[in-house]
């Protein structure tokens, strides 16, 4: 892997779908991600909550991803403040599973779980805040 994209699903609507704001914030994205990875081999996995699944599909339509892509059914969202490392360390061990399998990896999720990469990740990676 040499690339980790860790992004918060698009914005949503009543219906907690992505809404057309989302559709525009998650393909403008994926634009970026398809520059930096310059057609690398990528791996895309996402929340299993609807607002992520639809971000992820714009993403592999963009990319020209398999159609299929993982399905993470609990990836922490529902936390407390005290269990916020603890869901990391889950977090790091998906990536470090599959950092073989592509050189760039995608992740689409949720607020506090890309807050958690950008507290976390500098101190367990390269052990410094």
């Amino acid at each position: 892997m040499k690339h980790l994209f860790v992004a918060r699903h698009g914005s949503y609507g009543a219906d907690r779908r992505i809404d057309n704001d989302g559709r525009e914030q998650i393909a403008d994205l994926g634009k970026t991600i398809k520059q930096i990875l310059n057609e690398s081999s990528s791996y895309l996995f996402c929340s299993a909550v609807p607002r992520a699944i639809d971000s992820a599909q714009i993403l592999v339509a963009q990319l020209n991803l398999p159609q299929e892509f993982e399905k993470v059914l609990d990836f922490g969202i529902e936390i407390n403040e005290s269990l916020r490392y603890g869901s990391y360390n889950i977090q790091r061990k998906f990536v470090k599973a599959r950092e073989e399998k592509a050189d760039g990896i995608i992740i689409v999720t949720h607020k506090p779980i890309v807050e958690d990469f950008l507290r976390y990740f500098p101190w367990c990676e390269f052990n410094k805040l």
